[in-house]
């Protein structure tokens, strides 16, 4: 998806045709509604450039040498990248099978040469509003998913979202045999810090752990907040000897952070086990219990 709209510039179209004269022409026109112009003299161009710059509108003539307009507007449908990207026929083909056609393979509009500059500026400015409006639509549609499945402090995945994850990798594992591994995390003594520092620092401790696990685990690894100073991660295709070193990374990386409060060390305790033959009520039950046994160990570990 374009992002100009986000970033404020103008938008940007490419404008493809053959004739070098009428590429100057519109060119022009465009431009000095402050329209950003990039060309291309045949399909091919087109295509390309279009993939690289991702215009928010393409104004494309239908008889050119190679490929022709209808086959290259074919071609940019069928590309996930520029499938949705307005495309308005230039042609002085004026039969009515030939302006169908070209609304079949996707256009948006179909202007008929020799067009008139005010009609075809209009066009322009309500296919480009569109766009945009599109686009915002979009991006906003993407936050309020990613708000329903994220933590609002944290950024990690929410409780919701990282029990609903975990029952899917559980069927999945044991659908295809992989091995999979759960860890819960807790922060040790968690309440003492904010009574001694502060809601407002132990939000930044929260944060900061948060950070510290998301910069150690691996992308194909999921980790939620699971509770108030809980924090669950899910290694996929990981044994269970191989997550508790990532744990164990994670609570030494902890441990040596430094605060900026005079003697304060944070730690956490955790526990991690594998899939075996458990579901998913029986996982999260067995290492809950490995995590309050670390605690009952001493605190600052990991028990597996």
């Amino acid at each position: 998806m374009n992002d100009n709209a986000i970033r404020n510039e103008s938008p940007l179209i490419l404008i493809v045709d053959d004739i070098g004269k009428n590429l100057q022409i519109l060119g022009t026109i465009l431009s000095k509604e402050n329209y950003r112009i990039s060309v291309a003299n045949n399909g091919e161009k087109a295509i390309m450039i279009a993939n690289n710059i991702l215009p928010d509108l393409i104004m494309l003539d239908i008889m050119m040498p190679g490929i022709n307009g209808y086959e290259t507007c074919a071609r940019l449908k069928e590309n996930p990248k520029t499938k949705d990207i307005p495309i308005i026929f230039l042609s002085a083909k004026n039969e009515l099978a030939d302006i169908v056609k070209g609304f079949e393979i996707g256009a948006v509009d179909y202007v008929i040469k020799p067009f008139n500059s005010v009609e075809l500026l209009a066009r322009t400015k309500t296919h480009i509003e569109l766009k945009i409006s599109r686009d915002m639509l979009k991006i906003k549609n993407e936050l309020l998913k990613k708000l329903a499945i994220t933590d609002g402090m944290t950024g990690l995945y929410n409780h919701r979202y990282i029990n609903e994850n975990l029952s899917r990798r559980i069927t999945e594992a044991k659908r295809y045999k992989h091995p999979l591994s759960v860890g819960m995390l807790d922060i040790d003594y968690f309440k003492k810090v904010n009574d001694a520092y502060g809601h407002f620092f132990g939000d930044f401790v929260l944060v900061r752990i948060s950070a510290i696990i998301e910069g150690t685990i691996r992308k194909t690894d999921i980790a939620g907040r699971y509770g108030g100073e809980e924090y669950l991660i899910i290694f996929t295709n990981t044994d269970k000897e191989s997550a508790f070193g990532t744990l164990e990374r994670i609570r030494k990386s902890i441990e040596k952070e430094n605060w900026g409060k005079e003697g304060l060390i944070v730690t956490i305790s955790g526990g991690v086990c594998d899939l075996s033959d458990q579901d998913y009520s029986k996982l999260i039950m067995k290492v809950d219990e490995l995590l309050y046994k670390a605690k009952e160990n001493g605190r600052n570990r990991i028990e597996m």
